[in-house]
Parts: structure tokens; sequence; C-alpha cells
């Protein structure tokens, strides 16, 4: 009887022993999943706030980067590079007319190139607002947003000026990735 008591106990432990790793598993399972679709969404630009209540409901502490935009998500990179040349257009015009304004370049040519929307399509040298937003626009289409906001740093206070909705978008987009990674990290 002694015999077959320990047996049972003995059995009853391990099977309690497998639920609970089976739970952990799952909830393991369950916390990966929700990251996952997160950094889904991150990818997209769509919301995340459900993926968000089910890391928050299993007692995980979100980052205020995430929280803060997880209801209508961030823009995409796709989306940020093809919003990049009409934003790019914009802060050219600006600092060109306030260099042909400060006398820094001739007022018809400013408006003539202002007219015919020229600008460099391809990354070249110079200070210049439009070689600087050449470079930058090159760094947005190969993804190296933390090197088109370095460019954008070179420009005019009014061209940084025009672009400031863009790069507003962008910081939120790289404080929301970078909460991710960190959160997938604390996860693991």
């Amino acid at each position: 009887m002694a015999a077959q008591r320990s047996e049972l106990e003995a059995m009853a432990s391990d099977a309690q022993s497998m639920e609970s790793n089976a739970e952990e598993t799952a909830k393991a399972t369950m916390l990966r999943a929700a990251l996952t679709r997160v950094q889904t969404a991150l990818d997209t630009g769509a919301g995340f706030s459900a993926a968000l209540g089910d890391l928050k409901n299993a007692g995980v502490s979100v980052p205020a980067a995430l929280s803060d935009v997880a209801e209508d998500g961030v823009p995409s990179l796709t989306q940020l590079q093809a919003s990049f040349p009409d934003a790019a257009r914009a802060a050219l015009a600006v600092s060109r007319r306030e260099a042909a304004n400060n006398g820094d370049e001739s007022g018809f040519s400013a408006f003539l190139k202002n007219q015919l929307g020229t600008r460099s399509l391809e990354p070249r040298e110079g200070d210049d607002p439009d070689a600087v937003l050449s470079r930058a626009e090159a760094a947005a289409r190969d993804g190296r947003l933390t090197d088109t906001l370095a460019e954008i740093e070179a420009l005019p206070e009014v061209g940084r000026a025009a672009l400031s909705d863009w790069t507003t978008q962008v910081a939120r987009r790289q404080g929301a990735v970078a909460a991710a990674e960190a959160l997938g990290q604390e996860l693991n």
C-alpha cells in the first residue's frame, strides 16, 4: 500500500509539474504571438491596441512609446518613403524663397526652380538645400531614417520646419520600433 501511495503521489506531482510547465509554455507562446502582432503592425502601419491589451493582461509592462501610438499605429517605412518627396519639395521651395529673400540666390532663379519643381533626385555633394535633400531622400529610400534625419538638420530653419510633420512621424516610428525591440528582448 505504501509503495502504491508513493507511486500515486509521484504521479500526481509529475502531473502538476507538467500542467505548470504547459501553462508557462502557453503564456510564453501567447506573449510571443502578441509581440509578433505588434511588430507586424509596426511594419504595416496598422494599429495594435488589441495586441498590447493581451500583453498588459498577461502582466507585461508596456513602454509608453508603444501604448501612445497603439490605437492608430505609426507610419510604415514604405509610407514614410512615399511621403518624403512631397515633403522635400515643400521644404526646398521655402528654403529657396528664404535664400532669395536674403539675397543668397537670385529671386528669378528661385522662382523659376520652384515653378518648375526642379530638384536633384540623385544624391549630390554640397550644403545647399537641394543637395542636402537629395542625400536625405537617398537615405530615406535606403531605409536609413536616422541618416535622413541627420541630413535634414543641415537645412535652414524654414526647411526643417517644412519637414517637421514628416520628421515627427519618423521619430514616432523609431521610438515605437525601438520599444518593441526592447520588449522582445525582455520577453526572451
